[in-house]
């Protein structure tokens, strides 16, 4: 508890002496005593002993200084009125003379003082002396102003304006607060309110101090929240600053907690603090060499899991994480289980990877279980193919970009994936149809670490592990000069060749059933035969779409089938599985092979994969079929004009119209109609 002693000249009018105490117990309610005090009560030798000394009026600075033992907590009493009262001033007519009563000279002269230090002065003041008053020199006067003395005015004046008590000044409270050491909400939000409702001759320091409050609550609520416990110290070591969450870590005894960490700075420095653990930043202050202090953070433990959690659970709903696991490749073979077993072991380091394999044997599953498995597992994923988008566009979405850089460009730029899956991993399949020049950006990518937007000159470090997947022959793309050998080797670190599902006959079946799920049982054993005898040329991608198959209609594509007896009968002669399909007798070989590409996409319909011209050409052949790609083109130039099918650029490949199954309805009816005549 602080004292206050107010010196007052004697111990007349204990009136305004006692709101002047009230004023200051209202502001530092429970932190302060107010003890008054009496100039001409002072005996010779008497010492007033305060936390802060108070004097009512400047005539007694002259005449304390024998009863005091220091003067730096001296303070004078300012006064000041009510804001309430201003408009009524105001209104008074200018060169208006006004009589100023008090109860003394010596206030009425203070009073005077205030009103010119306020700015008040557009009338004349004229100070009220009672032996005057029978001299009718004031019978003239109109107006009137008193703090809280109406009794001594004049009868014959007919306008009174009682401004009451004065106010306390805010420079004076704003010492007290300093000197007395109570910068603390309670004080600074009642000193705030009366601020608020005085009037002030200083408006600077009323205002600076009005800004300096506001800025620092800003402050305090900002580091508040911050999720750390702050501390700032000077250069001594003591403590100038201290958020809630740091006093309630150290339960006012900080210094001493932090006495013994190292002077220099340091960071994630791991500090225990009962049975809790914080990582602990020590950063300096200063400027040159001048230290002028230090600011110390500290992060709990368990806060720093909880926003990992919830940073992971943020990645899940915007869809940039990685889906599957090493558990979620299903297989038996040892070739797949060899494979996953290096995977692991890649994944464990921050290597670049090169995911080499046919189209359809999982590239893509690889890579997130690599992802999955590593110590970026809760950092974003995300995966982009490379040949699904024109150079331009390929370049923004990996790069980003600056607002304006082109037409059609977000006002605000935008940051590319190797920003957004900073720390964590960025899957680029079918690397190999990349041009040369972003063949180079992404060299510079892989060597610095370090991207650069699209019209930007501004280099952005990123800490991003690299995963690149292709079904492409590199290493004779680079012998052909159609892509870079110094990239290629950046790339082929750690290569993983993913084997064909013809190289791992054993996982067909364990496949199928896990596709096929509840419709599994009503395969024959001779269909699993067959199915396991087949070459699979799309991979898994394609038993999956003849697992759909099966479940949307009860049978194996006749393709899969037919070639899957063939391929298990090899000493017999090969058959047109065309002429063997009793459902597309008795049309030409045009229809024939819409009808092939059309059955095709209506099939992959039901999945999500895309169908592009070599799976088209493969299926043709596989069904008897062998026609050029500049041929195959052709052909779905004319389906597209007939409305069959829609042609659309990149990964989403060709798919089949309303108009295509029409038609592949009318060819199996006409193929129907001629058995029957037969």
């Amino acid at each position: 508890m602080k004292k206050i002693s107010i010196i007052y000249s004697n111990p007349d009018n204990r009136e305004a002496m006692r709101y002047i105490e009230q004023q200051i117990q209202k502001i530092f309610e429970g932190f302060v005593t107010v003890e008054p005090c009496y100039f001409d009560q002072l005996q010779p030798g008497d010492k007033i002993h305060a936390d802060a000394l108070l004097l009512n009026g400047k005539q007694l600075l002259t005449r304390i200084r024998p009863y005091i033992e220091e003067s730096g907590n001296l303070i004078v009493l300012t006064r000041s009125i009510s804001r309430k009262h201003l408009p009524e001033l105001l209104q008074i007519p200018k060169n208006e003379d006004v009589l100023l009563v008090n109860d003394t000279p010596e206030s009425t002269m203070e009073t005077l003082y205030m009103f010119y230090e306020l700015g008040i002065f557009h009338f004349n003041l004229i100070p009220y002396r009672q032996e005057e008053q029978d001299s009718g020199c004031y019978s003239k006067i109109r107006y009137a102003v008193t703090p809280q003395e109406t009794g001594l005015v004049p009868p014959e004046v007919k306008h009174v304006i009682d401004i009451g008590y004065r106010q306390i000044g805010s420079d004076t409270l704003m010492r007290l607060v300093s000197v007395l050491h109570l910068e603390n909400e309670t004080v600074n939000s009642n000193l705030i309110r009366h601020l608020q409702n005085v009037v002030e001759p200083n408006t600077y320091a009323h205002n600076s101090y009005l800004e300096s409050y506001t800025k620092s609550l800003i402050l305090n609520e900002l580091i508040s929240d911050s999720g750390f416990a702050i501390l700032a110290f000077d250069a001594q070591g003591s403590l100038l600053f201290e958020n809630q969450k740091a006093r309630n870590i150290f339960k006012g005894k900080a210094s001493e907690a932090l006495s013994a960490l190292p002077e220099e700075e340091c960071r994630n420095f791991l500090f225990t603090v009962g049975d809790s653990n914080y990582l602990l930043d020590r950063i300096s202050l200063g400027m040159d060499e001048q230290k002028l202090g230090y600011i110390i953070s500290l992060q709990d433990e368990h806060e720093i899991h909880e926003a990992e959690n919830q940073l992971n659970r943020r990645l899940h709903q915007k869809g940039i994480y990685a889906k599957y696991s090493f558990r979620d490749i299903i297989c038996q073979s040892e070739a797949m289980n060899q494979c996953i077993a290096t995977a692991k072991k890649a994944a464990l380091t921050d290597y670049t990877v090169l995911l080499c394999g046919e189209s359809g044997t999982g590239k893509e599953l690889f890579a997130q279980s690599i992802h999955n498995f590593s110590q970026r597992k809760n950092r974003p994923f995300l995966a982009i193919n490379c040949a699904a988008l024109p150079e331009n566009l390929l370049e923004s979405e990996l790069f980003g970009y600056e607002p304006g850089a082109f037409t059609g460009a977000q006002k605000k730029g935008k940051p590319g994936l190797f920003e957004q899956a900073n720390t964590g991993t960025i899957f680029l399949d079918e690397i190999g149809d990349i041009s040369p020049g972003l063949q180079s950006r992404l060299l510079r990518v892989l060597q610095e670490k370090q991207i650069m937007r699209i019209s930007s000159d501004k280099i952005i470090d990123v800490d991003v592990r690299v995963i690149t997947a292709t079904n492409q022959d590199l290493k004779r793309m680079v012998a052909e000069g159609k892509f870079r050998q110094d990239l290629y080797y950046r790339l082929c670190v750690i290569p993983l060749e993913i084997p064909p599902l013809r190289a791992r006959r054993e996982d067909i079946i364990p496949l199928l059933k896990h596709f096929t799920g509840t419709d599994f049982h009503r395969i024959t054993e001779e269909e699993k035969a067959q199915l396991s005898a087949y070459d699979w040329p799309g991979n898994v991608r394609e038993l999956e779409n003849a697992a759909t198959f099966f479940k949307a209609l009860g049978s194996f594509p006749p393709l899969v089938s037919m070639s899957a007896c063939q391929q298990s009968a090899a000493d017999a002669p090969v058959q047109s599985p065309v002429s063997a399909s009793p459902r597309i007798r008795g049309i030409d070989s045009q229809q024939r092979i819409q009808y092939d590409i059309l059955n095709l996409l209506y099939t992959r319909a039901s999945t999500s994969h895309s169908t592009g011209r070599p799976e088209m050409l493969r299926h043709l052949q596989q069904n008897g079929t062998i026609i050029s790609d500049g041929r195959l083109r052709i052909i779905l130039s004319d389906m597209e004009a007939q409305g069959l099918i829609r042609i659309e650029k990149g990964r989403r490949g060709t798919s089949i119209t309303d108009a295509g199954i029409q038609k592949l309805d009318e060819i199996d009816a006409e193929s129907a109609q001629e058995s029957g005549r037969r």
